[in-house]
């Protein structure tokens, strides 16, 4: 759920040195433009004071030499934010071990920023890992029950494009997946997103896209920018025109149609986030749909992408989320039947979860 925009840097200034003791040319430019870009588009660009978060970030970079010295400046700038969902990806062709040690300086600068608004932590969900793609039947009382579980869907590359083949790859797998379970004609759908931590959604909604239903699914809501809508058109998971266009990739899969509308539980955890949070506001408002489980991880937001000049890729949180009826979800999804969140995962024949996703769907049913 992100989009590129490359930023207005100015190329001839990459190659002007500084005095020893100073900022570089190139480093100051390319720090003042990822500032630039932050303080235009930031989902809360309206409350947050530019004067000092510039003044800080600039001051915090010191006598940075290359673009690369300023990452920790930049997680800094990242953490005044006021949400938890932006970051920074570091170029592809930087040196592992030196982008570990970053990566663990950047995480340092944010916990100072973000203590404030990350709140007290939660245990990590016992679905988180492993998280891998799957679907099978579950029979109960004589009845049959299509059960997805559709994991998180990250790229590893800050080049975005370079992702597109896993994207691809992901989406033919999943709606292969659910292919197969619909020709054998399910009395109901469990699509089971626990654990699932995001990444892009456009893969995801595409691969299950013959339970979802025709028609508006949510919108990305950004200050000042109105509403953008995405949805299930004539087969296909697309965007509507107007407002703002977050998405970097859509995945133009063909879905099955599946009619009548299924009977769907969605499952939920402290480990659904992001993108899977987008998944699960799909189904939020839908006849025949309702969740189960325990209030989502809080990233229901969406980021827009940011490519840099040096390879880097800033994903800035630039919109909030709200379902097909216009109800947003600025902190997460609440289950519609919260349960107790289990400490490890259990067998699928001791899920409380599951057991009661499955009694809604059997009450739902006509008698045999």
């Amino acid at each position: 759920m992100v989009r590129s925009t490359a930023l207005l840097l100015l190329s001839a200034a990459l190659s002007v040195p500084a005095s020893h003791g100073e900022m570089s040319e190139p480093a100051r430019t390319y720090l003042t433009g990822v500032l630039d870009a932050m303080q235009k588009g930031a989902l809360n660009r309206d409350s947050i004071d530019w004067d000092r978060v510039r003044a800080e970030t600039l001051a915090l970079a010191g006598d940075a030499r290359t673009t690369t010295d300023t990452y920790v400046a930049i997680a800094h700038a990242i953490g005044e934010l006021k949400e938890r969902h932006s970051m920074l990806v570091l170029p592809d062709n930087l040196d592992k071990d030196r982008k570990q040690a970053i990566q663990a300086q950047m995480r340092l600068e944010l916990s100072k920023t973000r203590g404030a608004v990350t709140g007290s932590s939660r245990a990590k969900s016992p679905f988180a890992s492993p998280n891998e793609m799957a679907g099978h039947l579950d029979r109960r009382n004589g009845r049959v029950f299509a059960h997805v579980v559709v994991p998180h869907c990250s790229g590893q590359y800050a080049e975005w494009e370079r992702n597109t083949p896993y994207f691809e790859e992901f989406e033919r797998k999943l709606s292969g997946i659910v292919a197969d379970l619909l020709s054998q004609k399910p009395g109901g759908w469990l699509i089971d997103l626990r654990g699932n931590g995001g990444g892009n959604m456009w893969p995801m909604l595409a691969g299950i896209a013959a339970v979802l239903g025709e028609g508006d699914l949510g919108s990305f809501q950004s200050p000042g920018a109105g509403a953008s809508t995405w949805l299930l058109k004539d087969g296909k998971i697309t965007q509507r025109a107007g407002g703002p266009r977050v998405a970097q990739s859509r995945i133009p899969g063909s879905p099955l149609s599946n009619s009548p509308l299924p009977w769907v539980a969605v499952l939920l955890d402290r480990g659904t986030a992001s993108s899977g949070e987008a998944v699960a506001i799909s189904f939020a408002g839908r006849p025949q749909a309702r969740s189960f489980g325990e209030h989502t991880a809080g990233f229901s937001t969406a980021n827009h992408n940011v490519p840099l000049p040096d390879g880097a890729l800033l994903l800035l949180c630039t919109s909030g989320e709200a379902d097909r009826t216009g109800r947003p979800y600025p902190d997460g999804i609440d289950p519609d039947v919260a349960l107790p969140a289990p400490e490890s995962r259990p067998a699928e024949d001791a899920d409380a979860v599951i057991q009661a996703a499955e009694d809604w769907i059997l009450s739902q049913l006509p008698a045999k």
